[in-house]
């Protein structure tokens, strides 16, 4: 779940929606050696399947350590991330080994900061191995690996930056993100929020506006998993409009 503040509580997002926008911003793409790839339908589905491990979790939030809110995916225990991670790897490991193999990729380019972890050391080297595995049944090469994964990390971070509302998010060399005109709802209709987002380069054939999914929660305190469960209930899914234009 991608958490932030709200006008009148929190802003949460699904891990699903946040990759559904990560793809649809992908699939507008204009530029030619996206439109030309060799694998862009299979790409593009690994997009929007990047973080099917959290379906589980997101559908059954836990709530942050003061009670407040939902749990943020950034606070989740290192335990829990390394289920979520492997799932999401072998969901598709019978049907599209490659894009199981590609999703490996995405974990192992998210655990660099943790390279020199011995914590981390057993999961990568699990991951290693079963990705050279997949990618064996593939019948593909690293060298696919490292032409896939860069636009996966591309739109995981752009969608990330909107969800978030930290532009900081798109580090990426030879790309800027910044906002723009953000409207940011009012209480009584918190769900009246629309993001203007500026890029560059700008990637897509005009301005293009998108949606994102998310709840809108009340400020807790939660006193138990059972009244936040029931308040998370309570809430409707409403849809933000994000609108990109040209830096």
């Amino acid at each position: 779940m991608i958490v932030t503040a709200a006008p009148a509580g929190s802003r949460l997002v699904t891990q699903a929606d946040h990759a559904r926008l990560a793809a649809d911003l992908l699939r507008l793409f204009r530029l030619p050696e996206l439109l030309e790839h060799p694998r862009r339908e299979l790409l593009l589905r690994a997009v929007a399947e990047h973080d099917n491990g959290w379906w589980e979790a997101d559908a059954a939030p836990r709530r942050d350590a003061k009670g407040a809110t939902a749990l943020d995916f950034r606070d989740l225990a290192a335990d829990l991330r390394r289920e979520i991670w492997l799932r999401g790897v072998e969901r598709y490991a019978a049907e599209s080994p490659y894009l199981a193999a590609l999703l490996a990729t995405h974990c192992l380019r998210l655990l660099r900061p943790w390279v020199a972890d011995p914590a981390w050391e057993s999961f990568r080297a699990q991951l290693l191995e079963r990705r050279q595995e997949l990618l064996a049944t593939a019948g593909e090469s690293p060298a696919a690996l490292a032409l896939d994964d860069p636009w996966l990390a591309l739109a995981d971070r752009l969608s990330l930056a909107v969800c978030t509302g930290d532009a900081a998010w798109v580090d990426l060399a030879d790309w800027r993100l910044a906002f723009t005109n953000r409207k940011g709802g009012t209480a009584g209709n918190p769900g009246d929020e629309s993001i203007g987002v500026a890029l560059q380069p700008f990637p897509f054939a005009g301005s293009t506006v998108f949606e994102l999914s998310c709840r809108f929660l009340a400020p807790g305190p939660f006193h138990s998993a059972a009244v936040f469960a029931g308040a998370l209930a309570a809430c409707p899914w409403r849809r933000i409009r994000v609108r990109l234009r040209p830096l």
